[in-house]
């Protein structure tokens, strides 16, 4: 009988900003190819933890890197998830921590972005309210990652953070 192998998926520990613009409501999403799938989604930026940080230095050093906006203080984290996922090939099994960090509206820009993989999948910044969120997901026009992300954003500006954590799913 033959067994077939189970595809190792390589841990890694991500971090997210839910940058939103007060007093207007707007979080701030990039719009990403996904090349291993050839789909366009929008996700809050962030990325990957790297060795020797904390949550924290890892969300400050990844929205200046991704968005040109330096700041020194977030809540949370707010929402988690876990996604099993390929980039570039390479497959990942990624635990993800968001952030809230209220801000001012500003002009994003990525070019000090170091990661060239990044760089050529980027394909925009917006900032979406909640009903311009609602309204695509409903016509089904944008994929938002999470694929509820509509859902949790109207219950943190609701609610406000809850007191833990909690799985934001997909």
């Amino acid at each position: 009988m033959h067994e077939e192998s189970a595809e190792y998926y390589e841990p890694r520990r991500a971090v997210r900003a839910l940058l939103i613009a007060e007093p207007e409501e707007r979080v701030l999403l990039i719009h990403t190819l996904i090349p291993d799938t050839d789909t366009l989604i929008w996700l809050a930026p962030g990325g990957g933890v790297e060795p020797g940080e904390d949550g924290e230095q890892a969300l400050y050093r990844e929205v200046a890197e991704e968005t040109g906006l330096e700041i020194d203080r977030c809540e949370g984290p707010v929402w988690w998830r876990r996604q099993q996922f390929h980039l570039h090939g390479k497959p990942y099994d990624q635990t993800e921590a968001f952030y809230l960090v209220r801000t001012a509206m500003f002009e994003p820009d990525n070019t000090a972005n170091p990661a060239m993989d990044e760089r050529d999948i980027f394909r925009g910044f917006r900032w979406w309210s909640l009903a311009e969120m609602q309204a695509a997901a409903a016509a089904k026009a944008e994929i938002f990652v999470p694929l509820k992300f509509a859902v949790h954003f109207e219950r943190l500006l609701r609610e406000g953070p809850a007191d833990e954590a909690y799985d934001v799913g997909r």
